[in-house]
Parts: C-alpha cells; sequence; structure tokens
C-alpha cells in the first residue's frame, strides 16, 4: 500500500470518527450515571483499596483484580514518594526492568523479563512501548522525558498486540496524568537534589471554567550541576597541539522546561471531548556525559587507541568518576554538521497534542484519540575521553500521526465485544557526523569530520482490533479477539562528502533504499475465573508483533548493501497463567503470576570496534519463562510491600556476532566468509540475553502516625530493591558483567492538615551503587584477533551508568 494513498486514510479516519460521534449525540440515551472519577489526590496516592484502583490494560476502566493482564500499576504519589520523575527511575520500581539512557540511534535502552531493544540503529522500534494519555510513543527518547502530575503508570508486562498494537512484543508503559475536575485546585512543589545540585519545581492549576468546561494546567522545570565528577583537565593538548576543554565542572548536568495543558468540554450528558497538549525543552551534556570506561582484558590502564596514548585523568573503574571533554573548536567549526561550539550535549524540544472525544449510551461507548506527536533533538557525543576524539554528532527529527476508533458494546446478554480500528503515519530523519579519526591536517575548505549520512524513513501503519467476552457462568469469563496490522516503511541512507582522507573508506554518494512491506495477525484468547469479587484466576494465549525495517545507522562503506541493512519482524507466542486475590477485608493484596513466551526472530544489534559497524539480524528464538508477584498489605498506619521475580531467559538455535578480540578458543568458531578467513560468528544457543537478570525483587514499608488533634502527620518509609547480575553487552562479553547489588530508598514526610502541605526529605540509592545498564565497545581501542587462533584482544567499553546516591528536601503547598 502506497503511503500517499494513507495518509488521506488517515485524515478521512479522523472526519469520519468526528462524525459518527456528532450523529449520534443529540439524543442523550437514559442511563445511569457513571460514578465520579477519584480526586485527582486519592486517585494518586493509592489511598483507595485495592479493590478501588483502577487500569486501562483491557482499553476499558477496570478494577486491578478484575484484569487478566501482568501488570505492575504505580499511584502518583509511589512516584512522588521517591522524586521519581523519568522513565528509567520508573524501572527500579519494577523487578526484571532494565532500563537507561543511551547515545546512538534510539538514545535508549529498554528491557522487560530479558526482552527489548538497544540504541544502536534508528531504524529500530522499542520493544517496549510507551503510551501517554492514550498516544502511542515508541521511538525510546521518551525515556528522558519528564513525568509529572501523573495519576498513575501501568507496566504491562509480555505481548500487548490485541489492545496496543505492533511494537510492544516485551511489554508496555502506559501513563495517565491528572485531568480537570469540577472543583477548584491548585499546588506547587519546590526541591532540591544535594549531590546533583538539582533545584526544581512543579505545580499545577485545575477548575472550572463554565458550566461543562474545564481546565488543568500543569508544569515542571529543573536544573541540575550533576551528580557525577568529570575527571577531564581543564586544557588537554591532543597530540596535534590542539586544544580540548573540560566539557563541565559535574557531568550529567542539565536543564527541563516542561508543560502541560487540558480542557474538558462536555458537549452533551453523553459526550465529551478533552484536548491534551504539552511541550518540553530539555538540555544536557549528552547521553555520553554519564558514560564511564571499563578496561577490556582485565587491563588497569585505557587503551591507546589508535597508538594515542591514554589521559592520565581517565581510569578502568566504575565508581562515578570519568573524562568528559570538549573536540577542538577548529574541528567543531569546520563543517562538522550540529557539533556546535564542540562541547558535548543534547537539545530536545517535544511537543504532543491529544484529542479524545468519548461518546456513551445504552449501546455503545465509543471512544476517538487523534494525535500528532513530534520531537527533535540535536546531540554531539564522545565514547572515549578527552584523549581520543571518537565523536558524533546527530539530528534526530520524528513526527507521528495517529487516530485510533474504538467501540466497547454495553449489551445486557453474556456477550459483548470492543473493536476498532487505528492508523497513523511517520517522518523521521537521522542524520549523523563522525570524527572518529583525528589526522594533523586537513586540505583546505575540507573538514576533519570522518564520515556523514543522511538517513531516515517515511512510514504508515494500519491495523483492525476486536475481541469477543463471552460470560459463559457468573464466575467465568471468555475472551477472544485478534488484531491485524499492515505496516509500510520506506528508508534510505546517502553518504556525503566528508575528509578526503577517508574518501575511499567512506566516500560520498552513496545511497540506498529500503522497501519494507508486511501483515501480521496476532490473536489473544483468555480464560478468567472469579469465584468471588475479591478473588480471581487467569489463563492467557497471546501473540505480538514487532515490524521489521532497515538498519538506517549502518556504516555506508563500498561494501554496504541494502541486504545487509534488512532485519525481519519479530513475533512473540506463548501464555500465563495468574491469580489476584484480596483478602482480610481488604487489607491484603495479592497477585502472582507464571508465563512462557517464545520470541521468534527477535531483533538484535551488535557494533563492531574494528569496522566501525552497526549490525542488525534477527536471533533464531528467544525463550522466558518465570514466575512473579506482589503482594500489599495495610493495617491502620502501617503498610508493608513487596514484589519479586524470577526470569529464565535463554537463547534458542541463534547463532550471532562475536565480540571484538573473541578468538576460536572462544567460542568464535562459526561462519567464515570464504576459505581460510577468520570466523565471524558464535553459537548463541543455551546462553542468557543480555539484561536479564534471573531474580529482582522489592521490598517496602510505610508508617504512617498523627502528631496532633489538628491535622498535623509524619510519615516515614523505605524500600529495598535487589537484582541478581546480568550481562549488559549485546554479543554477551564475559566481562561486561553487571554485578548483583541492592539499593535503598527512604523518605520522611511532616504533612499538615488535610495535606495543605508537605515538607519532605528523600534519600535515593543511599547505598551509593553505580549500575550499569548497557554498554557498548569503543572504536579502535582493541577488538582484534577475533575469529582467529589468537591473540585476541579485548577493546575497552563505555558503560553507561545509572543515577548515583541523591538526597532531597520538599516543600509542596495545595490550594
Amino acid at each position: 500500500m502506497d503511503r500517499n494513498v494513507t495518509r488521506p486514510a488517515i485524515r478521512y479516519a479522523c472526519l469520519a470518527s468526528v462524525i459518527a460521534l456528532a450523529a449520534v449525540a443529540p439524543p442523550a440515551f437514559a442511563q445511569t450515571d457513571p460514578a465520579p472519577p477519584p480526586p485527582a489526590d486519592e486517585a494518586a496516592t493509592g489511598s483507595m483499596a485495592d479493590s478501588e484502583i483502577i487500569v486501562t490494560a483491557r482499553r476499558r476502566d477496570e478494577r486491578l483484580i478484575d484484569a487478566p493482564v501482568a501488570i505492575t500499576a504505580l499511584g502518583g504519589a509511589a512516584l512522588d514518594n521517591y522524586a521519581v520523575t523519568e522513565f528509567n527511575d520508573i524501572a527500579q520500581l519494577v523487578p526484571t526492568m532494565v532500563a537507561g539512557k543511551a547515545a546512538s540511534g534510539s538514545s535508549a535502552s529498554i528491557f522487560l523479563r530479558g526482552v527489548g531493544s538497544t540504541a544502536l540503529s534508528a531504524g529500530f522500534d522499542q520493544s517496549v512501548s510507551f503510551v501517554v494519555d492514550g498516544m502511542p510513543m515508541s521511538r525510546g527518547r521518551e525515556i528522558g522525558l519528564s513525568q509529572y502530575d501523573v495519576q498513575r503508570v501501568e507496566v504491562l508486562k509480555g505481548p500487548q498486540a490485541l489492545f496496543f498494537g505492533k511494537n510492544a512484543t516485551a511489554g508496555l508503559i502506559s501513563v495517565t496524568t491528572n485531568n480537570p475536575r469540577d472543583i477548584f485546585e491548585a499546588g506547587l512543589k519546590v526541591g532540591y537534589g544535594f549531590e546533583a545540585q538539582e533545584k526544581y519545581g512543579e505545580g499545577y492549576i485545575s477548575g472550572p471554567l463554565a458550566d461543562g468546561l474545564r481546565a488543568r494546567l500543569a508544569f515542571r522545570i529543573s536544573d541540575s550541576e550533576g551528580a557525577f565528577t568529570n575527571t577531564a583537565a581543564e586544557t588537554y593538548i591532543d597530540p596535534f597541539g590542539l586544544e580540548r576543554h573540560r566539557n563541565s565542572k559535574n557531568r550529567g548536568y542539565g536543564r527541563t522546561y516542561s508543560g502541560r495543558a487540558t480542557i474538558e468540554w462536555d458537549a452533551a450528558d453523553n459526550l465529551t471531548f478533552q484536548v491534551k497538549s504539552g511541550y518540553t525543552d530539555q538540555k544536557d551534556g549528552g547521553p555520553t556525559d554519564i558514560i564511564e570506561r571499563i578496561c577490556g582484558g582485565g587491563r588497569t590502564v585505557p587503551f591507546a587507541a589508535n597508538g594515542i596514548p591514554p589521559s592520565p585523568n581517565a581510569d578502568c573503574v566504575i565508581d562515578g568518576r570519568s573524562d568528559s571533554s570538549t573536540i577542538p573548536i577548529e574541528v567543531a567549526q569546520l563543517d562538522y554538521r550540529y557539533a556546535g561550539d564542540g562541547r558535548m550535549y543534547s537539545r530536545l524540544k517535544s511537543g504532543f497534542g491529544i484529542l479524545t472525544a468519548t461518546l456513551t449510551s445504552d449501546v455503545f461507548d465509543v471512544t476517538s484519540i487523534t494525535s500528532y506527536y513530534r520531537f527533535k533533538q540535536n546531540d554531539l557525543n564522545n565514547v572515549s575521553g578527552e584523549a581520543y576524539p571518537a565523536t558524533f554528532s546527530q539530528l534526530a527529527d520524528y513526527r507521528q500521526t495517529s487516530e485510533e476508533l474504538r467501540f466497547q458494546s454495553k449489551w445486557d446478554g453474556p456477550v459483548n465485544a470492543l473493536f476498532g480500528l487505528f492508523v497513523s503515519s511517520n517522518k523521521f530523519i537521522f542524520n549523523t557526523d563522525a570524527y572518529i579519526f583525528p589526522l594533523p591536517a586537513v586540505a583546505a575548505g575540507t573538514t576533519y569530520v570522518t564520515f556523514k549520512r543522511d538517513n531516515g524513513f517515511s512510514g504508515s501503519s494500519m491495523s483492525a482490533f476486536g475481541e469477543v467476552t463471552a460470560n459463559l457462568t457468573d464466575s467465568l469469563e471468555l475472551a477472544g479477539g485478534a488484531r491485524w496490522s499492515y505496516e509500510s516503511r520506506d528508508s534510505f541512507q546517502e553518504s556525503l562528502a566528508a575528509n578526503p582522507a577517508f574518501a575511499a573508506a567512506f566516500p560520498g554518494g552513496l545511497r540506498l533504499d529500503d522497501r519494507y512491506r508486511e501483515t501480521d495477525v496476532s490473536p489473544q484468547v483468555t480464560l478468567r475465573y472469579k469465584p468471588s469479587r475479591d478473588l480471581t484466576f487467569y489463563a492467557a494465549y497471546k501473540e505480538g508483533f514487532k515490524s521489521g525495517g532497515f538498519n538506517i545507522s549502518q556504516t555506508l562503506t563500498p561494501a554496504a548493501t541494502v541486504a545487509a541493512g534488512e532485519f525481519g519482524a519479530e513475533r512473540a507466542r506463548g501464555g500465563e497463567v495468574g491469580a489476584r486475590a484480596i483478602l482480610m477485608g481488604g487489607a491484603l493484596s495479592l497477585n502472582a503470576t507464571a508465563y512462557y513466551y517464545d520470541y521468534l526472530d527477535l531483533q538484535v544489534q551488535n557494533f563492531d570496534p574494528v569496522t566501525i559497524g552497526q549490525v542488525v539480524a534477527n536471533a533464531g528464538t528467544l525463550r522466558v519463562k518465570g514466575i512473579e508477584g506482589d503482594f500489599n498489605w495495610r493495617s491502620g498506619g502501617f503498610s508493608l510491600r513487596g514484589a519479586a521475580a524470577y526470569n529464565d531467559a535463554t537463547y534458542k538455535d541463534y547463532v550471532g556476532q562475536c565480540y571484538g578480540g573473541q578468538t576460536i578458543a572462544l567460542g568464535c568458531n562459526l561462519l567464515a566468509p570464504a576459505p581460510g578467513a577468520a570466523f565471524t560468528s558464535q553459537d548463541y544457543d543455551g546462553l542468557t540475553p543480555p539484561k536479564a537478570p534471573r531474580f529482582a525483587g522489592r521490598l517496602g514499608a510505610s508508617y504512617e502516625v498523627e502528631l496532633s488533634g489538628s491535622g498535623l502527620r509524619l510519615e516515614a518509609s523505605g524500600d529495598m530493591s535487589y537484582s541478581s547480575k546480568y550481562n549488559f553487552s549485546d554479543t554477551l562479553r564475559p566481562d561486561a558483567v553487571q554485578p548483583s547489588f541492592t539499593k535503598f530508598d527512604a523518605s520522611l514526610r511532616l504533612k499538615g492538615p488535610e495535606d495543605r502541605w508537605t515538607l519532605a526529605l528523600i534519600g535515593r540509592n543511599l547505598s551509593n551503587k553505580y549500575v550499569v545498564t548497557g554498554g557498548s565497545e569503543i572504536p579502535f581501542t582493541g577488538g582484534t584477533g577475533t575469529g582467529t587462533a589468537g591473540p585476541g584482544v579485548l577493546s575497552d567499553l563505555s558503560a553507561f551508568v545509572d543515577n548515583p546516591r541523591e538526597f532531597y528536601i520538599e516543600a509542596s503547598v495545595k490550594f
């Protein structure tokens, strides 16, 4: 299907949904008024009984205990409790989730149950997608967007194709922000983080504007100096006499301005329109501002990249210290696109608009969600410290338009149905320049840049989905459905002229074009048994689909081909069984899930530190199986909570790339391209994939006591999280292992009457664990001898490190 046909189809679908709603809106059907939504504060704090926690995992409101889905639901107060404002911080609250920022490609690495997508290729979508207020987001850069004024976050685990479509084979993170109500409310919060010297504030104002018209404004601003130490010298002279300067005093600095507006209008008794619009402007030191070096092969001194001596300010330990410096101004300003003044940086501007129309009647509830989403990010990155300039700059400009039209029946009989249509179009520009091989001089009028590329794609998606639910008895429900999907994507890469010295290796004028088309049907069947209102058992069979495409991050050399950049769709098949219970009059809730899924043709990515190639492929099969559970117990002012997960993830029938420096004796003994040539591949069968801890858990408690009859209260909380070890490299290098770790969080809050004001002291990662969430091999620091008898030299690794210990003090007031 041609993209030019699909875009008008999207416009017609949007128009048709509005016409359909308007056509049936005038008669106000007789109906029972729905219960009003809980107040934002109540919904966010989780103060309601578990029986009243509402989730939308099946695209309709239902109690958490009634949803036959593996889900972790986090209220807004659970996030506020430890000042969690970014997606990568949420990972600590969800066992077996490993998430963090990255430099190239998608700039994010998100894994759940050992399934996910690394950041190398900008052509990849995420296996763990985001949905924010009904708007799909799957590019990965959303991981850095600030989250504030949040009602709840739902982390859905396993394939979610039926209700949320493609690119959710591993799971989905759904965020619901607070909506306006018919009463006036406002709040303001300010805080300070001592380690990063972070100053932040956020607030909201909400209420009625007229009869049937409500609005809410929310914002967040922050400014941080950074919590990591920068060991780079103030001025460093490279071997060619050019000056490099310390990028900043600390690493991990950044500032954010973000705002969101919501307007709701009750056009009729049974018809409501909601518009949400938001904008975020973030600037920081770039993703590589938080990397540290692990020296390969047990070395204690960094490798001399291309013979250039390492900096004396660099080390080989993950300890919160690393050297980050600028590139010479002469290099940055000589036709090095997006390099600015040579300082490492990232500038992300993101905006969205969502129009949601909801029509209720005795027969059907109809929901239309029309959205537009765009981000633009420029950045300059250096993965090798101040001595060697392995730098690259990027422009990532993404636009997406989508429409979902959904019908939910409300028939009186035992059978009901949910069905709908979804269409979207997108366009992505991803340009990059790289300065990875310094030369003493260049010809007049040329550039220092090693290679230049323009890359991108345009695509469209169409899908139809439906599920029929039958109440076989008063306690037994059978649901079955499927989603049909059509994916279209046209990708391109084009090399531009760069430093003439590299014209043979990276010539300009190369162009690759790829055309990808695919259809898929993903079925799902669920059997739910409810012997009582507060007890649920379920079993489900699910399939998932993640579309294929083209690697637009492929290095363009004379040997590059379209075929080398193509990758196929990833599919998931399997099932889960679960149980949920609310006991002791609502004081205790228990949830448990056992699962077994095969991921067929798993999309994988690897980096070659010698050829500077980014390689994509489809693995044979990844099998994940395990059991996970959580509990929550309340007694008076005391509460105890916990979650644990055991996950067994292994590759099956997969032969893939060797890691750099892996010799024949170490297992790189397969697929030589020619007789006598070095081998290129190893057998991954039976090995555990990256970022797949075998066990993870969290245990916490809170206690609240009243200090006076006026309503003054003191609340204390503490949580411990644990993860077993995991490998963080795509090629499973034996030295790229994050050891097991335990983190501690705590908070102390003094609250005024009716929570009108709060003073809080918050501590995160009190054990000060430096946790690696991802990593890649550093160019020209080894990686030789691969697939030979040896000797093999392991390259150094750049490791992305999660946030260190932090103490916050906060003050908030509500009106």
